[in-house]
């Protein structure tokens, strides 16, 4: 069933066909002569009655405005979320530095009196012999026991030879002991004054020279090193070697 009110001429021929209606039932109900003023107000009132339909429908389908009309209701406002915090685009974007892990200090190697051999051929690692001696036999295996001679040296426990009879000059001398750290600081200022150059090596002092032989067109060659109150002395006349300081320092001082 259609529930939509009637609009243009469907509206007017309900109009007509409702005044007709009107019309017909006042006729069919009109009273005798004397009753005429009676008549016309029933005429009037059915009138009145169909402009008020009239009325009623336009109002119905907008076409008159109605003085009271409800305004819709506000929307309800919605909550509003927290804003949340930008970045200006000219503010720089600071960055956070990774940690930097503390150095963990390194103890400080302290200078200590090593241990001298007895035996000379103790005096470097039983795999070195070989290598840096070769076949040039060792004059006295368990060395000297010299003392000072004279040279204002620092006192030698130990003096061990290695050098060929049938040689002039070649050979290689090792003298080392212990004594007073101011005998030794004393002996290095002498070894200074006649041509040697000193410097620091480790923990230890160490000074070098090299002399060409007087007679022998060969040179001498000295090494000193001193840690502690244990010094030592090499002299290498033609007979060259390949870490032998190093294979001594490990024995005496590990």
């Amino acid at each position: 069933m259609n529930t939509e009110p009637p609009t243009g001429d469907d509206l007017q021929r309900m109009l007509v066909s409702m005044k007709q209606t009107v019309l017909d039932r006042a006729e069919d109900r009109r009273p005798a002569p004397r009753r005429r003023g009676r008549r016309a107000g029933i005429a009037i009132g059915v009138i009145a009655l169909l402009g008020l339909g009239a009325t009623s429908g336009g109002v119905a389908l907008g076409m008159i405005p109605q003085p009271f009309t409800a305004s819709a209701p506000a929307p309800a406002p919605s909550p509003s979320e927290p804003a949340m915090p930008s970045t200006p685009a000219s503010a720089s974007v600071q960055e956070t530095p990774d940690p930097v892990p503390t150095p963990t200090p390194t103890p400080t190697p302290v200078a200590r009196a090593g241990t001298l051999p007895t035996d000379c051929r103790a005096l470097v690692p039983a795999s070195e012999y070989d290598r840096l001696f070769g076949s040039t036999p060792l004059q006295d295996p368990a060395g000297s026991e010299a003392g000072s001679d004279g040279d204002h040296r620092p006192t030698v426990d130990l003096s061990c030879i290695w050098r060929d009879p049938g040689a002039d000059v070649s050979g290689l001398t090792v003298d080392l002991g212990s004594d007073t750290a101011e005998t030794i600081t004393d002996y290095e200022s002498l070894l200074v004054r006649t041509g040697y150059t000193c410097s620091d090596s480790g923990v230890g002092r160490l000074c070098r020279m090299t002399r060409a032989d007087e007679v022998y067109p060969v040179d001498t060659t000295f090494t000193f090193y001193s840690e502690g109150s244990t010094w030592l002395l090499i002299r290498q006349t033609n007979f060259p070697t390949n870490g032998l300081l190093p294979a001594i320092q490990q024995e005496v001082w590990g």
